[in-house]
């Protein structure tokens, strides 16, 4: 008597399907939520303002449902300190290797420079993000002194001290933290003007004249 192929007869398990608040990887694997909002929230409040926009388009631009903001942050004030917060770890992952690393004060500190435009290039929302929702005034600016210029602050200005007490001792080295950091993120958040104004430049180019710009600018200041 033939045998039946048990091969041919098994029911084929359908994919199960795939709700909104886990979009998938091509390996299969759900996305990690939370980092899609983390990323559409920086950008809109990088366009728009924290004020201006709401839960909803932050989730239709991360792709899930606006449930998934208070299942994973509880309130939009914690996912945008959220954003704050992964903003700082980023910077401060990159500028503590840079200062504690070997090198003149003034080599690590033109090395801390560039690793911060090339963070912010890699992301140009995050130099608009700053400038929006850190610089300017508005009832988050502690959280974002507190959790981002601070400790930035507190790793960079002992480099710029040395820098400045080699050099010039007239001056001030806050003042000069404050803007060196405000050069970088207007000129990011200014590269289209920029582009107007000069020759366009890709982003190569774009990072590397604006490293150039940065050191020179350094050097007038403090005569290095």
């Amino acid at each position: 008597m033939p045998h039946s192929d048990s091969t041919l007869s098994s029911p084929v398990s359908p994919k199960p399907r795939r709700g909104r608040g886990r979009p998938a990887h091509a390996d299969g694997d759900a996305a990690p939520v939370s980092a899609r909002l983390l990323d559409a929230a920086t950008a809109l409040f990088a366009e728009q303002g924290f004020d201006a926009v709401g839960v909803r388009p932050i989730a239709n631009r991360a792709d899930v449902d606006p449930a998934m903001i208070a299942h994973h942050f509880g309130s939009k004030l914690a996912l945008w300190e959220a954003v704050v917060d992964r903003l700082s770890l980023r910077l401060t992952d990159r500028l503590a290797a840079v200062a504690l690393g070997p090198g003149s004060a003034s080599a690590r500190l033109d090395e801390a420079v560039g690793q911060i435009i090339d963070l912010l290039c890699d992301a140009p929302e995050l130099a608009a993000f700053i400038l929006r929702e850190v610089v300017l005034p508005s009832e988050r600016s502690a959280y974002g002194a507190a959790r981002l210029a601070n400790p930035i602050h507190h790793i960079l200005r002992p480099l710029i001290a040395d820098v400045v007490a080699e050099h010039r001792a007239d001056i001030d080295v806050d003042y000069l933290f404050v803007a060196l950091n405000g050069a970088i993120v207007v000129s990011i958040v200014s590269r289209p003007l920029l582009d107007r104004l000069a020759d366009p430049a890709d982003d190569a180019q774009f990072r590397a004249r604006l490293k150039a710009t940065m050191a020179a600018q350094m050097a007038a200041r403090i005569g290095i």
